[in-house]
């Protein structure tokens, strides 16, 4: 630091150190992406889903976080291409995104895309992407979890190719903030995108691994281990974790939230909980304690209506991440494998 008096501030605590920014890979996020892609060439498209992912949900409540899962998991990879669609027994063997331990037994709500993609296709074959479906498939379950409906440009491509080894720059539960700031970044979103979509961790549940209920996984994150609520953790460790089945932490889940939030009030309800070292999840605890991120979690705790309208804007921005458009890629016939497989 340049400045020896502001050095000694800091080291006396008077003031704080500024915060590093990161830049942000804005190339990543595609503009051509547009409202009502599809007015024309398939009207009910967007009706379609919408009623599929309703239905399914009355029968399975599970897919509404299972889809808003699909959907990040999908585009924090290579991109918003449905590649994490693509079914290894199909294509590839194993060496796909759908197959990697970060995924596998974890995913759901492929059956009711599968069902959309389907209706679609009798309606107007060969004209909606499998990557458009799961945006629009996101956006109703969001709708579904007590958010405002929003509009989803369309546009996307699906992809020929997966790589499953990618997959490995999915977050964990015991990521540093560090690398969960740098891994937003390079796809186009900031601390703040952070923060907001890590709101989403309001509903569903998650693997036993890398939660609290694993001491290793706080190892790294002192700050976050600090804040735990240690009844909490033992309550979790009772009731759904417990230690001397911690071989099998990989099959066994629990609900990120066990008090279940009421639909109007999600999102908030997770950050108050961050707040309070009431998270599953050692790295959400972190953005509560963490100088970067304290401020924003702080802030949309108390604040639902701008929390929810900033989810919508941040998950349409997230849907642009380095999307296939125009002669790229395919649209596949059914999204579980790519046409060349398909007609084989």
């Amino acid at each position: 630091m340049e400045n020896p008096l502001i050095f000694l501030l800091i080291l006396l605590g008077l003031i704080s150190a500024p915060i590093e920014e990161i830049d942000i890979n804005t190339s990543a996020i595609s503009d051509k992406l547009i409202i009502d892609f599809y007015k024309s060439t398939c009207p009910n498209a967007q009706q379609i889903v919408s009623d599929v992912i309703t239905k399914q949900s009355q029968e399975n409540e599970g897919i509404i976080p299972g889809i808003i899962r699909l959907h990040f998991h999908d585009c924090h990879v290579t991109g918003c291409d449905a590649s994490i669609l693509l079914t290894p027994q199909r294509y590839n063997s194993l060496n796909s995104e759908m197959a990697h331990p970060a995924n596998s037994i974890s995913l759901r709500g492929m059956d009711a895309l599968e069902q959309a993609k389907a209706e679609i296709e009798k309606q107007c074959p060969g004209v909606v992407s499998c990557a458009d479906i799961l945006a629009f498939a996101a956006r109703d379950a969001v709708v579904l979890s007590g958010n405002p409906k929003y509009e989803v440009p369309a546009g996307r491509r699906d992809s020929l190719a997966t790589d499953g080894s990618l997959a490995n720059d999915l977050p964990k539960g015991n990521r540093t903030i560090d690398d969960l700031i740098k891994s937003f970044a390079q796809r186009g979103l900031s601390r703040e995108e952070l923060v907001v979509l890590d709101g989403a961790h309001s509903i569903g549940q998650t693997r036993c691994l890398n939660t609290i209920a694993d001491s290793d996984s706080l190892v790294g994150l002192d700050d976050a281990a600090n804040l735990v609520d240690r009844k909490f953790q033992q309550m979790i460790k009772r009731k759904f974790c417990p230690e001397s089945q911690k071989d099998l932490f990989w099959n066994m889940t629990t609900p990120l939230v066990p008090a279940k939030p009421d639909i109007s009030n999600w999102g908030v309800t997770y950050y108050e909980n961050m707040l309070n070292g009431k998270s599953l999840i050692p790295s959400d605890i972190a953005l509560a304690v963490d100088p970067r991120t304290k401020e924003i979690v702080e802030y949309y705790a108390s604040h639902h209506a701008k929390w929810q309208k900033k989810f919508n804007e941040a998950m349409i921005k997230m849907g642009k991440i380095n999307v296939l458009t125009g002669d790229q890629g395919e649209i596949r016939k059914t999204c579980r494998w790519i046409n060349a497989v398909n007609t084989a």
